[in-house]
């Protein structure tokens, strides 16, 4: 161990000075592999101190030791034919570049822009996809301190749904709220605010039912007015769900770019006599 990090010190001041020498010398061995101090030119971020400079070779060449003695286990165990993985590499190499030029290909002919018509269409054909897998609710929810001024206002007026009543609301909440938010026009899980609570719902239902939520915690009291609600298994407003639409349908185009690209070479392919299927 003290070998080895004297020679990570060594090579990390060779590293770190930049210097001329000679940098094939070995800084470890497995067998009869060799890692050099070359090996770890490129192992080194910028701006680093000496000693996060050794850590860095420490754990690289450790590393390295592990992934040559795994190699010579498993060259030593498996047989020949396990040992050929020429095809593999050449299977993967051709589905990396087909990848990289596919999303080369899309990203230049994508059109990302999706109208409103087209997700609502989509919806209305897919409704049946679109099922809730949790309670979404538009509420208002209050935490506030039991004795400020306010408070009695704020519980008199917080499940009203007259304007003047909201307005009035806004304005207490903003000077008395430890926390206030009104989602009235944007569907949000339940979840959300349920975590903001200090006990759990025991019956959801019962709360959607009551339309209001009522809590109190040492110093505070919680309020949650429920304007509207859905509960899990009903299907999805769309306005809960447009982006995901637009997402889906943008994932669609993507591959129906792919076909297109993969049909019209095949075609080209075939006029132009590139490739025959022998009989």
């Amino acid at each position: 161990m003290n070998r080895l990090i004297f020679s990570l010190i060594v090579v990390t001041s060779f590293l770190t000075a930049c210097q001329n020498a000679d940098n094939s010398r070995p800084v470890a061995r497995v067998y009869d592999k060799y890692l050099y101090e070359s090996d770890l030119q490129n192992i080194f971020l910028t701006n680093v101190s000496r000693e996060d400079s050794i850590l860095i070779a420490k754990a690289y060449i450790e590393k390295w030791i592990q992934t040559q003695l795994l190699l010579k286990q498993a060259e030593n165990n498996l047989t020949e034919k396990e040992k050929n993985v020429a095809r593999q590499l050449e299977d993967y190499r051709a589905s990396l570049l087909i990848h990289k030029y596919e999303q080369a290909y899309v990203n230049q002919k994508l059109d990302t822009l999706v109208k409103e018509s087209e997700v609502e269409q989509y919806y209305y054909s897919n409704k049946d996809n679109f099922v809730l897998s949790e309670p979404i609710v538009k509420a208002l929810f209050i935490k506030l301190r039991k004795e400020a001024p306010q408070t009695p206002k704020i519980k008199e007026i917080y499940r009203s749904k007259k304007q003047e009543d909201i307005q009035l609301l806004d304005n207490l909440a903003y000077q008395a709220a430890i926390f206030y938010d009104f989602f009235n026009d944007q569907w949000i899980p339940f979840s959300v605010i349920a975590r903001q609570l200090p006990y759990s719902i025991d019956d959801i239902k019962q709360a959607f039912s009551r339309q209001y939520i009522e809590m109190e915690d040492g110093s505070f009291i919680y309020l949650v007015s429920l304007r509207e609600t859905k509960e899990q298994g009903e299907t999805a407003p769309l306005s809960y769900i447009t982006n995901e639409i637009k997402q889906l349908i943008i994932n669609a185009r993507k591959q129906n770019l792919i076909d297109q690209l993969e049909r019209n070479l095949f075609i080209k392919a075939k006029d132009d006599r590139n490739f025959e299927i022998y009989k």
